[in-house]
């Protein structure tokens, strides 16, 4: 392979880097839409070219070789490569080609401040060429996946941690504590107060998120939630209290299955940010969507606008 890198070494290349990510052949087989026995056709193939054993299978479970680390990073350098030269060998001819990856927290599509939908939809028209992938996943995982190259950029929330990574607020959205039908405090929740939270049920995030608790409030953390929705379940239960973006919770509100707690005293406004790596930002295909984005949000009223776009380097 090394000498002779065809097209279809690099279709068994990226059935690897699927089959890494999804965790094993058996995960991978909806996302590639094959039989889990191709994949490990395709798998052997894979390794028969290279040389090398990429990854043991069986009972034990799927885990990659040291050799196979070093093949699927190799692997994510090489797709990245690739898609650059199609971006250029695109601009050299005046048309952008190639694949875009997105990655976006959950529900985010129901604030009205996001715009992505406008954004891609101009994007389409200027570029019909180019790929557009879009995944629905949490917050740490975004980032994850940006660095590793797996996404081109990233919006989600309560991020800022990497110093190879580029965050850019975009907009606002904003949070509030709320309760669900049958919990305690969802009778009298206009007449709650700080010492009424002591003894509450709280669902945490997955997270690093902002603790707008004052001190001496500690709440009892027994759930777990990397996803909105699965802070709406929690809450919907009636057994725990839970922060929400006012987007996604009012469905709930105007059946009167939940009610917002404190609101003025602990509701919060939390940024929505663009990441990617710094390294990237030049690329011609992701400063056109960049442009694009930025151009949506620049259509917006200034009245409405939640946030003017704002370049933060970790």
């Amino acid at each position: 392979m090394l000498a002779n890198l065809s097209e279809g070494d690099l279709r068994l290349l990226r059935v690897f880097a699927k089959v890494v990510e999804a965790g094993g052949f058996s995960a991978a087989q909806i996302e590639l839409n094959v039989s889990q026995s191709t994949i490990s056709t395709h798998m052997t193939a894979l390794e028969q070219r290279l040389g090398v054993r990429l990854c043991e299978r069986g009972r034990a479970g799927f885990s990659l070789t040291e050799k196979g680390k070093l093949i699927y990073q190799a692997s994510q350098r090489l797709f990245s490569a690739v898609d650059e030269f199609r971006s250029a060998a695109g601009a050299a001819r005046s048309s952008l080609v190639g694949t875009l990856s997105i990655g976006i927290i959950d529900n985010l599509i129901t604030n009205p401040a996001c715009r992505l939908q406008q954004a891609i939809s101009k994007f389409n028209q200027k570029a019909p060429e180019v790929q557009i992938s879009v995944q629905v996943t949490s917050p740490t995982e975004i980032e994850q996946a940006v660095l590793e190259g797996r996404h081109d950029l990233g919006f989600g929330a309560c991020g800022r941690h990497s110093p190879y990574l580029t965050y850019e607020d975009l907009f606002e959205e904003r949070q509030v504590l709320y309760c669900g039908r049958g919990h305690p405090l969802f009778e009298r929740s206009n007449d709650v107060t700080l010492d009424d939270l002591k003894e509450q049920q709280f669902a945490r995030r997955a997270y690093t998120a902002p603790n707008q608790f004052p001190s001496g409030v500690s709440l009892t953390s027994t759930a777990i939630a990397d996803l909105m929705e699965s802070v709406a379940v929690f809450i919907l239960s009636g057994r725990f209290i839970g922060f929400l973006p006012v987007h996604f919770a009012q469905q709930w509100v105007a059946q009167d299955l939940m009610r917002p707690l404190l609101e003025q005293r602990l509701g919060y406004q939390n940024p929505i940010y663009l990441t990617m790596r710094k390294t990237e930002q030049k690329k011609p295909l992701l400063s056109a969507f960049l442009d694009t984005v930025y151009a949506v949000h620049r259509a917006v009223p200034e009245t409405t606008r939640t946030k003017k776009p704002k370049l933060i380097n970790a």
